[in-house]
């Protein structure tokens, strides 16, 4: 073998040597080709973090507002479906002072319906949900709805929606009304023998406030007054 040979030989296994020992740059402890999940599993879907508490300006549809209206379990516990139960579409005098005409603006709504089991009273739950074109129509509308005819206001610890009140019957039975409007939706529950307490009121309404909230996100609609509850429990 000549001198030449032996010098292109041992520069030869040189270069084999290096690209041997190189690091290569798929395996661990690099950086991964752009736009591949890695290894750790951050590519993949991130955990669901609630962003449906905003106010309701999408207008919904039959569907979502039957879906939004909470049924019997998602009430107070000891309430089961009414004659009505959910009664769909609601009419445009429903969202009205009684014996009001019609609001302006009234797109569409629904109602609920439930009693009390075991109750030897008229105990039961009336809800009126009500969306409109606009936010000022809703906000008309709300303002003209609460029923202040020989009732009186009663606080609730936490407001529902944008604005919300609660009124008290000064009868024996105390009947509660509660009334929020959020964007274009506003929305009535009504209590019977409720004794003047607003509690179950305040966590119908903040239910299904929410149910449409997360209808309008295009989520399902999931919340309950028994959850609403635990969360103001745990606010103290």
């Amino acid at each position: 073998m000549t001198r030449s040979h032996i010098v292109m030989t041992t520069a030869l296994l040189a270069c084999l040597t290096l690209s041997a020992c190189s690091p290569d740059k798929t395996s661990e402890g690099t950086s991964q080709p752009a736009g591949k999940p890695s290894a750790s599993g951050t590519g993949g879907p991130q955990p669901f973090k609630d962003d449906t508490d905003v106010p309701l300006t999408r207008q919904l549809d039959r569907g979502e507002l039957t879906q939004a209206i909470p049924d019997a379990e998602d009430v107070v516990p000891g309430y089961y479906p009414g004659s009505l139960h959910k009664s769909m579409p609601g009419e445009p005098d429903d969202c009205a002072p009684l014996k009001a005409p019609a609001p302006a603006g009234w797109q569409r709504g629904g109602n609920g319906d439930y009693d009390y089991q075991g109750s030897t009273l008229s105990r039961g739950i009336d809800l009126d949900v009500c969306q409109f074109d606009t936010a000022a129509h809703a906000k008309a509308a709300y303002d003209r709805w609460p029923d202040r005819n020989e009732t009186s206001p009663v606080t609730v610890r936490t407001p529902v929606g944008e604005e919300s009140v609660f009124l008290a019957h000064s009868g024996s039975s105390g009947t509660v009304y509660g009334y929020s409007r959020s964007g274009t939706v506003v929305v009535q529950v009504r209590v019977e023998d409720a004794g003047g307490d607003a509690t179950d009121a305040r966590d119908v309404l903040a239910a299904t406030i929410k149910r449409l909230q997360q209808v309008q996100a295009g989520r399902r609609a999931t919340a309950t007054a028994t959850e609403i509850a635990e969360t103001e429990q745990t606010r103290g």
